[in-house]
């Protein structure tokens, strides 16, 4: 079944999430107390050493057999999307004006077929450890669990997705382990997209760890059954892994 404007919109909310952790937390201190990357001052990254890490960490195509790079782009966004996305920001507390070292997301990969699968992965350097452990913070926060609620119903509400309405959306928060990090956070979106008299099940989850002065996410998405559980366990484990091999 071919995904509707409303799945691509929701697969948007993932990246919006990840970047609503940019602002920096000041005075946050990391919980594990773990020393700066080797070869960085005081844990801070240069752009250079940011861009480096991110290419390092995040997923390839050799990651996920079976699955292609996506070669669609995100639909144009609305004025309302666009004000409700603000309204969003501003709801966390994210400021316009403070914005992380460096952000690469990897490609999207894709499995098309009567289950749609896609998973990608993002790297984020914060400018120092403790604007990243603040971020986890948040994160884990029930004020940014609220944000997403409110949010999350007033997009389903709006007229953006023509084809499909969505019917309501359930939120529900972890925490997946991530020894030798700051800690990890975890979300699943779960949603149901009405195409006239047909009503799909659509699942989004995000996991992350905070490590060091970065943010690293997996986001996996699947319709009309979640995203294996296993799959994305490997997969998790190999950006932690990565991370951790790369000193930080």
């Amino acid at each position: 079944m071919r995904q509707t404007a409303v799945i691509v919109a929701l697969l948007t909310t993932a990246g919006l999430f990840a970047s609503c952790g940019r602002a920096h937390h000041g005075g946050a201190r990391s919980p594990t107390g773990r020393t700066a990357p080797s070869g960085v001052a005081d844990g801070r990254m240069t752009r250079s050493q940011a861009i480096a890490f991110a290419r390092a960490v995040n997923l390839r195509a050799t990651d996920v057999p079976g699955l292609r790079a996506s070669s669609s782009e995100h639909e144009h966004e609305t004025a309302a999307e666009k004000r409700l996305e603000r309204e969003l920001e501003r709801c966390m507390g994210v400021s316009g004006s403070e914005r992380a070292v460096a952000e690469i997301d990897s490609p999207r990969f894709e499995h098309n077929a009567s289950t749609e699968l896609s998973v990608s992965s993002s790297v984020s350097v914060a400018r120092s450890p403790s604007a990243a452990a603040g971020d986890l913070v948040k994160f884990r926060s029930v004020h940014t669990r609220a944000c997403l609620i409110r949010w999350l119903k007033a997009l389903g509400q709006g007229t953006a997705f023509r084809g499909g309405t969505v019917s309501p959306t359930s939120i529900s928060q972890g925490t997946p382990p991530a020894p030798g990090t700051q800690g990890g956070f975890g979300w699943r979106f779960t949603a149901t997209i009405a195409v006239r008299s047909i009503r799909i099940p659509f699942y989004l989850d995000i996991l992350g760890f905070i490590y060091g002065p970065t943010e690293v996410a997996l986001f996996s998405s699947g319709v009309p059954v979640p995203f294996p559980a296993a799959a994305q366990q490997r997969l998790f484990l190999l950006l932690l892994a990565r991370a951790k091999a790369r000193g930080v």
